[in-house]
């Protein structure tokens, strides 16, 4: 019967350290799952963050990308504008151009300027080069004004206002470099100023443009005859309004 008892003490005593150490367990395990769920919930706060973050930014890129796109489209639109801006005011030039070419009177206009340029052009060229550009010099033995004997004003022009009236002599040479057609360039402007005193309206209508267009007209039509003769070197119309100088064309050939 003592055996039976001690038997049935030692038996409860291991349940109860049997008992005493599945509680431990129990709550070493409870511990360490409080441990762990710490862990997870830190580690999903800071995901949560992260997440936060990189949405902030790719809103961010997204916004800039947009700006830049609307940017670049306004400068494109811009260039385009100003190219067809370009375009228009480049046909527009060419089409003034076609039109004026069509237009004979323009086209004469533009080549008498031109020769008339031209020949300017050639002017200064001798002046640059070391030539003298004045008026051609008078035949030898042509007289001089000391002559008292020779009119000073045929001896400058080769005419004088009093012609065959006048009281000097005038020498006429029998060989010149210099052609004097008296009168041959007359125009109704010119020809209109003679009645000035009668009539001071009239000569309004017709001032140095109209008789230069007039003179271009002229030279066009008269010089490529002139120059048929030989090289014409000087060309001069006279708008002197004096009856004996107006209109009066001197050619100068080079020999």
């Amino acid at each position: 019967h003592k055996r039976t008892r001690s038997l049935l003490k030692k038996e409860r005593r291991k349940k109860k350290r049997q008992i005493l150490a599945r509680l431990r367990e129990a709550e070493e395990n409870k511990q360490h799952v409080g441990t762990e769920d710490e862990d997870d919930g830190d580690d999903l706060q800071q995901e949560i963050e992260r997440q936060r973050l990189h949405e902030e930014w790719l809103a961010r890129e997204q916004k800039a990308q947009e700006e830049f796109q609307l940017k670049m489209e306004k400068e494109e639109a811009a260039r385009r504008r100003e190219e067809e801006e370009r375009k228009m005011i480049e046909e527009w030039r060419q089409q003034e151009l076609k039109e004026k070419e069509k237009d004979p009177e323009q086209v004469k206009k533009r080549e008498r300027e031109e020769a008339v340029q031209k020949l300017l052009d050639e002017a200064e060229s001798q002046l640059e080069n070391g030539g003298v550009w004045h008026n051609p010099e008078a035949p030898e033995g042509y007289g001089t004004e000391k002559d008292r004997a020779n009119c000073p004003f045929y001896l400058k022009t080769g005419a004088c206002r009093f012609g065959e009236r006048c009281s000097r002599k005038h020498c006429f040479p029998s060989s010149s470099q210099t052609m004097l057609i008296r009168g041959m360039f007359v125009t109704f402007g010119m020809e209109q100023c003679r009645r000035d005193d009668y009539d001071t309206d009239a000569s309004l209508e017709y001032g140095d443009e109209e008789i230069y267009q007039q003179f271009l007209e002229f030279y066009d039509d008269v010089v490529p005859e002139f120059k048929n003769l030989g090289k014409v070197i000087q060309f001069k119309v006279s708008c002197n309004f004096e009856s004996h100088l107006r209109g009066n064309v001197y050619v100068q050939y080079q020999t």
